[in-house]
C-alpha cells in the first residue's frame, strides 16, 4: 500500500498544463498562459516488477489576469488525490498565490507564496523561507517550463525555483534535443527537456510539442527508490 501511494504522489508531481491535441490550440503571443484547457493523461506506473495504470485530469482556466489550475487523479481504484493552484500570469510568467494538495489519507498540504513581503510558506512544518523570480508550485511548473521554452526557443537550459511541500529548491532543465513520439491522443514531433539533478534527487524528463504552443504531450518521473511514473497525452479539450 505504501508503494502505491508513492506512486501516486510521484504521479501528481508530474500533473502539468497540455493543450488540444484533436482540435487545434491557437498558439497567440501569451501562449500557452492564455488558452483554458482540460487534459487527460494515461498513466503507467512500475517498480520492479509491479506495473499499474491510473487516469489523470488536468484543467486549466484563465479570467483576466487570474488562473486556476486544477489536477485529479484517480489512481489504479484505490487512490486519489487533487492538487491546485491559483494566483495571476505576470508579465513573466505564472505568479503563484496558493497551492493545495489533497490525497485520500492524509490531511492537506498547503502551500502560499506572499509576494509582497517576499516569503512562502509550507503548512507540513511551519517553515517559510524567501521568494525568488519565477518561483512554482509543482503543478505550476510545467505550464511555467512551456512559456520559458516558448520564449526562449535557443536556451539550452532553463532553472526554475520550485516550492515544494516542506522546503524549496532549484531545478534545472537541460534540452536534449528532438524526438517524434506516439502517445495514445496520436504522434507529435517534440523537443526534450530532463532536470539535471545531483544524488538523490528525483528525475524529470519532459516532452514539448510546438503543435501544443510547446505544452507537455509527455513526462516522467523517475524516483530515488526506481518508481517510474509515465505520463502521455491521451486527449485535449479547449474550454
Amino acid at each position: 500500500m505504501k508503494l502505491i501511494a508513492r506512486i501516486a504522489v510521484g504521479t501528481l508531481l508530474l500533473a502539468a498544463t497540455a493543450a488540444a491535441g484533436a482540435a487545434e490550440l491557437a498558439c497567440g503571443d501569451g501562449a500557452p498562459l492564455t488558452a483554458s484547457v482540460r487534459l487527460d493523461y494515461a498513466v503507467t506506473a512500475s517498480r520492479s516488477f509491479l506495473s499499474l495504470r491510473g487516469d489523470g485530469e488536468v484543467v486549466y482556466q484563465r479570467k483576466g489576469d487570474a488562473y486556476t489550475m486544477e489536477s485529479t487523479l484517480q489512481a489504479f481504484g484505490i487512490y486519489e488525490a487533487h492538487q491546485r493552484s491559483v494566483g495571476v500570469v505576470r508579465a513573466a510568467g505564472i505568479e503563484p498565490g496558493s497551492f493545495v494538495q489533497r490525497t485520500s489519507r492524509r490531511p492537506p498540504r498547503r502551500v502560499t507564496f506572499d509576494w509582497a513581503a517576499q516569503r512562502v510558506t509550507f503548512s507540513d512544518n511551519g517553515e517559510s523561507s524567501a521568494t525568488r523570480p519565477q518561483m512554482q508550485d509543482r503543478l505550476s511548473l510545467m505550464l511555467q517550463l512551456a512559456w520559458r521554452h516558448r520564449h526562449e526557443p535557443r536556451a539550452r537550459e532553463i532553472q526554475l525555483p520550485v516550492a515544494g511541500l516542506r522546503h524549496d529548491s532549484d531545478y534545472l532543465f537541460a534540452k536534449k534535443g528532438q524526438e517524434t513520439l506516439a502517445v495514445p491522443d496520436g504522434r507529435y514531433d517534440t523537443v526534450k527537456f530532463e532536470r539535471r539533478k545531483d544524488d538523490g534527487d528525483d528525475t524529470l524528463e519532459v516532452w514539448l510539442s510546438e503543435r501544443l504552443c510547446w505544452l507537455p504531450v509527455r513526462l516522467r518521473f523517475t524516483d530515488d527508490k526506481g518508481t517510474v511514473v509515465d505520463q502521455q497525452l491521451r486527449g485535449a479539450h479547449p474550454l
